[in-house]
């Protein structure tokens, strides 16, 4: 399949994964295709008090010299259109807190409308009209308590999902090669977390974040990734890649501390000295820039040929 078709499958036919059964659908259309390439597709899982965890793994994970690792999960919708900080996770909670406060705002005020136009209309003429009203309200309010899953999430994560089936077919046969894709990765770390207690201490890990949206691609790592990382720019000749080479203080702040030897792509705009992603959460996050994403999926599979095949020292 082409990355365009791959595109349609994953950010629109199965572009919401947040409930149990839209993740079913997205393990068994992983089912489907991958094993057929020469990937097996096992279930990585932790069952914790308030939810459990399913990350999917294709490949032989034990002894890959190369992990693709991207969230397959997407976000709730908010109130207003996110701001996404793919190397600054304290931003995003504060995104997130900003919305959930308005949302309990606007909570409030439908129950307290309701209520006072239920009270108002009692032994009055206008009791009925207004009893209904005051259950609009109420209904409103009610359906803001509930969790919607966000329309579209081409930033966060069908692009990079779309990506990485592109690379296994791209890639199959390659036995040093494993592909992860994180359950409870989009709004933390629990996921990637899970996949970094099975991880091969010296596997180069390819982090796949945003790869449809923004004028820029940022590319961090740490210190000890210097040289991949200036390997992986230079397969990227026609795109302005930001090299965002961390300091181990500032690596332990975000996904980088839990992969040392990791690597994360992503795309955006430099803001105030910020990577962002506009528009997420919402419907309008449904921009993509598909040439560039081509350019991006052919280097990411040379790049992965390259480190796989390298002879140990």
């Amino acid at each position: 399949m082409t990355l365009q078709d791959l595109m349609m499958l994953y950010g629109v036919t199965l572009g919401k994964r947040r409930t149990a059964k839209q993740k079913y659908l997205f393990a068994q259309q992983l089912n489907e295709s991958l094993p057929p390439l020469g990937w097996p597709v096992r279930v990585q899982q932790r069952e914790g008090r308030f939810s459990k965890i399913e990350n999917l793994i294709a490949g032989d994970l034990a002894n890959a010299k190369v992990v693709i690792a991207v969230p397959f999960d997407t976000p709730a919708k908010a109130l207003r259109p996110q701001k996404y900080y793919p190397f600054h996770p304290d931003k995003n909670v504060q995104q997130r807190g900003r919305d959930l406060a308005l949302q309990c705002v606007l909570e409030l005020l439908c129950f307290g409308a309701a209520c006072l136009m239920f009270w108002s209309g009692r032994g009055t003429g206008a009791m009925l009209p207004r009893t209904l009203a005051a259950l609009l309200l109420a209904g409103v309010g009610v359906w803001l308590l509930l969790p919607h899953a966000s329309p579209c999430n081409f930033s966060r994560c069908s692009g990079a999902v779309a990506t990485a089936v592109k690379l296994a077919e791209d890639l199959s046969g390659e036995e040093n090669i494993a592909f992860a894709f994180c359950d409870h990765a989009v709004d933390n770390y629990d996921g990637f977390r899970l996949l970094a207690q099975e991880m091969p201490t010296a596997a180069t890990v390819l982090l796949l974040d945003n790869l449809t949206s923004g004028p820029a691609v940022a590319l961090a790592h740490g210190e000890y990734r210097k040289e991949a990382a200036e390997q992986l720019c230079s397969l990227l000749p026609e795109d302005k890649v930001y090299d965002r080479n961390y300091p181990e203080e500032q690596r332990q702040r975000n996904l980088l501390a839990l992969f040392p030897r990791g690597m994360m792509l992503s795309c955006g705009r430099v803001e105030k000295g910020e990577f962002v992603v506009e528009n997420t959460c919402c419907a309008q996050d449904h921009v993509l820039d598909l040439p560039r994403m081509e350019r991006m999926e052919r280097a990411l599979a040379d790049f992965a040929k390259q480190e796989a095949n390298k002879k140990e020292n």
